[in-house]
């Protein structure tokens, strides 16, 4: 079998490259000959050259890649996850520098090869050879050889059985890490915001929903692609860092239709996801309520339904046809799916409107008590639930991550003039948050179209407080909501002589809710507002 990129390579050239694929003498590390046309071959297409040999002397597959790599595969010919895979892989490098490169160290270390080896190459000559293999589950060691006459065949068969054993004696398990590792790719557009922004907030986002962030990956362009929403460059500077760094999830900033995430899957072969499926990710881990819950299924279930996509025979038509006793001539997987979403979407809906009604009925006595009512607003992880434990002494959940708290919370607050408020704390504020996110959770947001006085808690600690501060107040114009506002800048302490400038207001209040800082000015001026 050959893969990789085989683009501009004459046909006769392949033809060559698959007679490569036989059965080789099993007592050489690498057949003499083999390795000689390896190095013709690189040379001549002036591209990396990798086989992959089995223990039994078998040639496996061919790769072929650019100038500069080679994409190296995971096959295992070996069951037991406390031994290597029984598989050797060498490859060319034809600038004629044998030494392992970083990549190359990574790959053997997840892919557990017998040995991995580069090939050094020039004018079509083997200038050196690296062999590089396991000695535990993450240390390696390297062996360096002029030229193909010093490669010791007895030498390396002795250094995989001793691995071999040694990670058998010492139990060493290969499983996969609990926390799944992620790689993130933002793209953005000339002029536009710039990917030091994007790719912080979308770590952020990954971190809160308990992936562990190994590699950040960006592009400018000047439209997204239509199949794979990036270059087909870029896609397999991906797909190399996927196997090289054991990538188990890809996290797009930008939102991916359903041909784009069925694309990216079948060509990057691990889970991918956008930025909107990840909040959704983590909506569905911290709503508690009941309300909470049925909100997360539904924004999920109308996120999903544009995306459906059939695919291959699986999905293909089923039932009906000619000669059979059905109605019209079948359905598909797909329309099958679809109807059965928009049923439970229906589902959901009446089932949140009947909570709706116990909020209105609530709401309605609250505002007959005549009790005014303050609700904090603000983006996410600006501070909201530390201000709401700081002003009523209460033990809302604080973590600095993105969508802590999910569910709203209501406190009752007494004033020294021996009035009474109640403080409201709301689900976060973020950019570029899907109309479904919007339509699932409009009964909670629109707590703040109810209240007397709007806090609107800022982090005035970063660089990112003017988008910030312009995104929550979109939100609250795209839900109608137009009430007096005092803006909270939390995070003074945090503050440094490079933070943007504050938004120019009338009504503002320079706090830190962590330390206390600037609470009882607060607290004076939220009752002068009140009553």
């Amino acid at each position: 079998m050959i893969y990789g990129n085989t683009t501009g390579i004459k046909t006769i050239k392949l033809q060559e490259l698959e007679n490569l694929i036989r059965e080789y003498p099993r007592h050489s590390i690498i057949d003499r000959e083999l390795l000689d046309r390896l190095a013709v071959f690189s040379h001549e297409l002036s591209r990396e050259i990798c086989v992959f040999i089995s223990r039994g002397g078998s040639l496996l597959s061919v790769g072929i890649g650019d100038s500069g790599t080679v994409g190296l595969q995971d096959i295992n010919l070996r069951r037991s996850e406390d031994r290597l895979t029984g598989v050797r892989c060498f490859h060319t490098h034809p600038n004629g520098d044998s030494r392992l490169s970083e990549m190359d160290i990574s790959a053997l270390k997840k892919n557990r090869y017998d040995l991995l080896a580069a090939i050094g190459v020039k004018g079509g000559n083997v200038t050196g050879i690296t062999v590089g293999y396991l000695k535990d589950i993450e240390n390696i060691a390297c062996i360096a050889y002029r030229s193909k006459e010093d490669l010791d065949d007895g030498q390396l068969f002795n250094k995989i059985t001793e691995a071999d054993n040694n990670l058998k004696n010492a139990e060493l398990k290969f499983n996969k890490a609990e926390i799944e590792n992620a790689l993130l790719v933002v793209v953005t557009k000339k002029g536009g915001t710039g990917p030091e922004v994007l790719i912080a907030e979308l770590q952020r986002l990954a971190d809160t929903a308990g992936l562990k962030t190994v590699k950040t990956v960006s592009q400018t362009r000047e439209g997204i692609d239509r199949a794979y929403c990036i270059g087909r460059g870029k896609l397999e500077e991906v797909r190399r860092y996927i196997q090289v760094l054991g990538v188990d999830i890809v996290i797009f900033d930008h939102e991916l239709s359903g041909s784009q995430l069925n694309n990216l899957e079948e060509t990057l072969g691990v889970k991918i996801i956008d930025r909107s499926m990840l909040i959704l990710e983590i909506f569905a881990k911290h709503a508690t309520s009941n309300e909470g819950k049925l909100q997360v299924e539904l924004a999920r279930k109308k996120y999903t339904l544009p995306k459906l996509l059939g695919q291959g025979k699986a999905l293909s038509r089923i039932g009906g046809g000619a000669g059979t006793y059905t109605k019209g001539a079948g359905e598909t997987k797909l329309e099958t799916d679809r109807r059965q979403i928009k049923r439970e979407i229906h589902e959901l809906t009446e089932r949140i409107r009947k909570l709706e009604s116990e909020r209105d009925l609530r709401r309605e006595r609250r505002l007959l008590s005549k009790v005014k009512n303050v609700v904090i607003v603000g983006y996410t992880n600006a501070g909201k639930s530390t201000l709401m434990n700081l002003l009523t002494k209460s033990d809302v959940l604080v973590e600095d991550k993105l969508f802590a708290t999910l569910d709203p919370v209501t406190r009752k607050i007494w004033v020294d003039i021996g009035k009474e408020y109640l403080l409201t704390d709301t689900v976060g504020f973020i950019d570029r948050l899907p109309h479904e996110f919007i339509d699932a959770f409009k009964s909670t947001l629109e707590e703040a179209k109810y209240a007397d006085l709007l806090l609107h808690v800022a982090d005035a600690s970063g660089n990112d407080l003017n988008r910030q501060y312009g995104v929550v107040m979109d939100v609250l114009k795209s839900l109608g909501v137009n009430k007096p506002v005092v803006t909270v800048y939390n995070k003074i302490d945090l503050r440094d002589e490079n933070a943007a400038p504050y938004p120019v207001l009338e009504d503002y209040a320079e706090i830190s809710a962590l330390l206390g800082t600037g609470i009882d000015g607060l607290r004076d001026m939220i009752a002068s507002k009140l009553f």
